[in-house]
C-alpha cells in the first residue's frame, strides 16, 4: 500500500521546498522533519537506500545480504536413520542331508537249476493208477456175487434191493389201511382219500406209498376229528432204512404229554410215540407206531381231536393192527 498522500498532519511535512518522497511510505517516520528518509528505520519496510546490516530482530530483512553474499556449504550427508545390523543367524542350524542305506542289499544271483526230468514220475503214477483200477475191479467181481438174500451189503454199504416185501401189485396206498376205524371218534369222511405211489427205480430200487384219510363230525363244544396217515418206504442200492430217520425223531423229541417205547412181535424192530394234550373243551392225540423187516419200513400215524376221554390203548391197539395190516399187504 504505496501511495503519494501523507496521513492526517497537515503540509508542514512537504511544501515547496520538500517535495514528496515517492518511496516514503505514509508511516515513515523521518530523524528531523527537514531529512529524508534514509531506509534505516525499522518501520521502513524493503527500504534500499543502504544495506541492512544489523541484525535487531526488529528490522525486517536484517541480515538478508550477508545471506546472499555467504557461500552455500552443501550438506553433509545424513546417516541412515536406522542403524544397519548384522545379518541374523538362521533360525535353526542346517543340518547335512541324512543319507539313508538301501533297506535290502542286493540279493546276490544263483544259478539256475536245471529242469527236471519228469516223465518217470508220471510213467509211475499211471501205472499205479492202473493197478489200483485193477484191484477194485477184482473185489467187486469177487463179492457181488447174488443178489438173493435180502439186508446183505456189497462193497461201499450197498443194500440189497430184493427182500420179503415189494409194492408192484398196489395201485393204491389206501387199500394197505382200513379207513373205517376213524369213526370211532368222528363219523363222517372230510374228504377223498390221498395216495402216491413211486415206483423203485429199476437198477437201486427204492420206492414209497402213502396214504392220507381224514373223518370229522359234531362234538359237544364243536366239531371232532380223527386222521390216519400211512407211509411205506423200500429199501434202495444205497443209503440207511427210513425207519432210523422216523424213530430218532419220534422218540428223541421230549416234553409234557410225550411218551415213546418199542413194540414187540412186529417186524426186525418196531417203535410207538405218542403226544397228547388236554384243553378245557377238547383233548388231542398223535399216535405213531412204526415197524422195520426185511426191505421194508412202514409207519402209520393217528391224530384224534374230540370233546370226549380220549382212551390211549384204544388208539394205540387200532395203530398196531393198521400196521400189521399195512405189512400183510406188502409181503410177496
Amino acid at each position: 500500500m504505496t501511495g503519494s498522500n501523507p496521513p492526517h498532519g497537515g503540509s508542514d511535512h512537504q511544501g515547496q521546498g520538500n517535495p514528496p518522497n515517492e518511496t516514503v511510505h505514509w508511516w515513515s517516520t523521518p530523524a528531523t522533519p527537514e531529512q529524508p528518509l534514509t531506509g534505516t528505520d525499522p518501520t521502513v519496510m524493503g527500504g534500499r537506500p543502504g544495506p541492512v546490516t544489523g541484525t535487531d530482530p526488529t528490522v525486517l530483512g536484517a541480515g538478508f545480504d550477508a545471506y546472499h553474499s555467504a557461500p552455500q556449504l552443501p550438506y553433509a550427508q545424513q546417516p541412515p536413520s536406522q542403524p544397519s545390523y548384522p545379518q541374523q543367524p538362521p533360525s535353526q542350524p542346517s543340518y547335512p542331508q541324512q543319507q539313508f542305506a538301501p533297506p535290502y542289499a542286493q540279493q546276490p544271483m544263483y544259478p539256475q537249476p536245471g529242469k527236471k526230468n519228469n516223465t518217470p514220475w508220471i510213467v509211475g503214477g499211471v501205472v499205479g493208477l492202473v493197478v489200483v483200477i485193477g484191484i477194485v475191479i477184482g473185489v467187486i467181481a469177487l463179492t457181488g456175487g447174488s443178489d438173493s438174500g435180502g439186508g446183505k451189503t456189497g462193497v461201499g454199504g450197498d443194500k440189497k434191493v430184493d427182500g420179503n416185501y415189494s409194492m408192484g401189485n398196489i395201485t393204491d396206498a389206501c387199500s394197505l389201511i382200513d379207513p373205517t376205524v376213524l369213526r370211532k371218534w368222528a363219523p363222517n369222511p372230510k374228504s377223498k382219500p390221498e395216495h402216491t405211489e413211486r415206483a423203485p427205480d429199476p437198477k437201486f430200487g427204492g420206492g414209497s406209498l402213502s396214504c392220507r384219510v381224514g373223518y370229522d363230525g359234531a362234538g359237544k363244544y364243536g366239531t371232532n376229528g380223527s386222521d390216519i396217515d400211512l407211509d411205506a418206504d423200500f429199501q434202495s442200492k444205497y443209503g440207511e432204512p427210513e425207519f432210523n430217520s422216523w424213530k430218532n425223531y419220534d422218540t428223541k423229541t421230549t416234553g409234557s404229554g410225550r411218551t415213546s417205547g418199542a413194540i414187540a412181535g412186529i417186524g426186525e424192530q418196531a417203535y410207538y410215540a405218542t403226544y397228547q394234550q388236554d384243553y378245557s373243551s377238547f383233548d388231542t392225540l398223535d399216535y405213531t407206531c412204526a415197524a422195520l423187516d426185511s426191505n421194508v419200513s412202514v409207519k402209520v400215524k393217528l391224530s384224534i381231536q374230540t370233546d370226549s376221554t380220549i382212551d390211549t390203548t384204544e388208539v394205540g391197539n387200532v395203530c398196531k393192527d393198521q400196521l400189521k395190516k399195512a405189512l400183510a399187504g406188502l409181503h410177496k
